[in-house]
């Protein structure tokens, strides 16, 4: 018996562990271009719940070799909840899907505007639609919610905003009222009350299950642009907005502020995101003038905390619908991108591992490789304003670590040859190089390798 209660109390504090890991991880794909390239741009743009558990993340590459494009496609990463890469698939053509859902069993749903792809939960594609050949009419889609017998969209039809749904096949089942509107139209859609909500630049509209208009409010000032909406467990609507916060009044049919001021959307034209905690608390990416990325307010709009976080020099949030995710357990992810793919997975708090300083500093660190491409004596330069405790790691195109070693030096600005060790496990490809202070990885860098 007390074996027994041993092995459970063993097990509880496991799990307890596991639900409460939190981390910042980055992800290579600068193996894709199956020719000769010398520029590449990459974005990231949705992540969401992976079919069978876990997390699937999606971004953008393309590489081109002097002004001839030499390879374009999305990127999916299946990732387990540590986010360690269980595998990586590409599909879908030359443009990025601006959403992603999936049905939880064996279905993913990509969108990109009137281009809809089906894949299965491995990634393997099933389907392509588009939209004008299936309706006979063009529509731009931005949002979308899956539900039981199909899907259902945010966007614009010529220049009038709109919400309709269609069958997993395209065909439009209904259509609401379109709503002249100056912009992209809709760009979120969320279920609410047996019926849906929507906003565009300067609107919130409130339908019903198929459509009907229920009540609209429109802006009367561009300051009360709105970006994102959400609706939380108690059903209180929630809007972000131009540096503020908004709640809907259903009943007045009007908005109420709840913060005014607050740090969003540091350029203004920066995509951010509205997400709802399990506690009530809402939270939200912005990048404020103190570099700080995640903030979080109270129902009654009391500011709880904001976070910055060392992202390895990615600085672009989340180009799709679905860039910000919680958790039932109250942890956060987000995904960011500038030469490199990112994603944080933070608790409740915003707090990764031990960051409970939300206006700590990130130390300034950077790490280079010359000669690019290389093949042999390759240099290694680094500079970082903590010295001491300093390491660096290689880490293959699957994320694999390769070789690590120590740096001796306590200067702030050094550089060494890479030991012969390291580039004899080394066969041609790409790699990323991390700068390490003690655990962290303080800075990345790539290295290309030809033999």
């Amino acid at each position: 018996m007390k074996k027994h209660l041993l092995f459970t109390l063993l097990l509880l504090i496991s799990l307890g562990l596991l639900v409460g890991q939190t981390w910042i991880r980055y992800y290579p794909f600068g193996d894709l271009c199956p020719g000769p390239s010398d520029n590449a741009s990459s974005e990231v743009c949705n992540v969401i719940p992976a079919i069978g558990g876990g997390y699937l993340l999606q971004g953008y590459v393309e590489f081109v070799y002097g002004d001839i494009p030499a390879y374009a496609n999305n990127v999916f990463w299946k990732l387990d909840e540590n986010g360690d890469i269980v595998w990586r698939r590409t599909g879908g053509g030359n443009f990025a899907f601006n959403s992603i859902v999936s049905n939880g069993i064996d279905r993913y749903y990509c969108l990109r505007y009137d281009d809809m792809f089906v894949f299965d939960g491995e990634m393997n594609m099933i389907a392509h639609y588009v939209f004008h050949t299936v309706n006979g009419f063009q529509a731009y889609l931005y949002d979308m919610q899956y539900v039981d017998d199909g899907l259902v969209f945010a966007g614009r039809i010529g220049n009038q905003a709109v919400v309709l749904k269609t069958d997993f096949q395209f065909n439009v089942i209904w259509q609401s009222d379109g709503f002249p509107i100056y912009g992209f139209g809709f760009n979120s859609i969320e279920p609410y009350d047996n019926g849906w909500i929507s906003i565009a630049r300067g609107k919130f509209s409130h339908f019903t299950a198929v459509g009907d208009t229920i009540w609209t409010y429109t802006a009367v000032d561009y300051n009360t642009s709105l970006f994102d909406c959400k609706v939380s467990s108690d059903n209180n609507i929630y809007i972000l907005g131009y540096y503020k916060l908004w709640r809907v009044n259903s009943n007045e049919q009007s908005l109420e502020l709840v913060a005014d001021s607050i740090p969003v959307g540091y350029p203004l034209d920066e995509i951010v995101s509205l997400e709802v905690l399990p506690n009530g608390n809402i939270v939200y990416t912005g990048r404020s003038t103190t570099n700080q990325i995640l903030h979080c307010y109270s129902p009654d709009g009391v500011h709880q905390w904001s976070r910055s976080y060392n992202t390895f020099g990615a600085i672009y949030f989340g180009t799709g619908s679905k860039n910000l995710l919680v958790m039932p357990d109250g942890s956060i992810l987000f995904c960011m991108h500038h030469g490199t793919i990112v994603l944080v997975k933070t608790d409740s708090n915003g707090n990764v591992v031990a960051n409970d300083d939300p206006i700590a500093p990130v130390p300034v660190a950077s790490i280079i490789c010359y000669p690019q491409p290389a093949s042999n004596n390759v240099m290694i330069s680094v500079k970082s304003d903590q010295v001491g405790n300093l390491g660096y790691s290689i880490f293959n195109i699957r994320g694999q670590m390769v070789y690590s070693g120590k740096i001796d030096s306590f200067d702030k600005e050094q550089s060494f040859e890479l030991p012969n060790e390291a580039l004899d496990r080394m066969t041609s490809g790409v790699y990323l190089i991390s700068l390490d202070q003690g655990k962290s990885k303080v800075a990345t860098t790539k290295l290309v390798v030809v033999k």
